[in-house]
């Protein structure tokens, strides 16, 4: 049975990185937001996912990943729950657990990325806070990414097996 993701359509942002993780791991899913309604997918599926009052354990936010009867909310829990699944990540505990800690160091990145935008309030348009995003974008890219991007190269450089990606071959 293919897996079911419930994200944005048209947007890449969390939902892309479980969407690489399928894609590179050739697994079968449907991006049910990019769905057509009239196959029971699209918004109206995406939104009845997020509202469903019959939930018991509801997601606050997409992306949603639902395989069979097990519904995953956030990027992070769902690349954890993916990742042995797929064969994205080592067997052993410690090589699952540090693959899980350079997804959550990446999203941290993304996350302030994204908080650039918004340093006065997320629910205020970026239009109304420029003169403050501005300040906060130049310590972003002279401070923060220089950081994030030298422990990831760092990563890489320590890699036992050498190869070029993060964690094993």
């Amino acid at each position: 049975m293919a897996y079911q993701l419930y994200y944005w359509p048209g947007l890449q942002g969390r939902g892309e990185f479980v969407r690489l993780a399928l894609e590179a791991a050739g697994a079968p899913y449907t991006d049910v937001g990019r769905g057509e309604a009239a196959a029971g997918q699209g918004m109206p599926a995406l939104l009845h996912c997020l509202q469903d009052p019959s939930a018991v354990r509801p997601p606050f936010a997409c992306p949603v990943l639902v395989d069979g009867k097990l519904a995953i909310a956030q990027t992070a829990a769902i690349l954890l729950y993916l990742g042995p699944r797929l064969k994205l990540v080592g067997a052993s505990e410690t090589d699952r657990i540090w693959t899980h800690q350079i997804q959550l160091t990446i999203a941290d990145a993304v996350s302030e990325a994204h908080n650039t935008h918004h340093p006065v309030g997320v629910g205020l348009y970026y239009e109304d806070q420029k003169p403050e995003a501005a300040k906060v974008a130049k310590s972003f890219r002279t401070q923060r990414i220089p950081k994030f991007l030298g422990w990831l190269e760092t990563v890489l450089e320590r890699n036992p097996k050498g190869d070029k990606y993060l964690v094993g071959a």
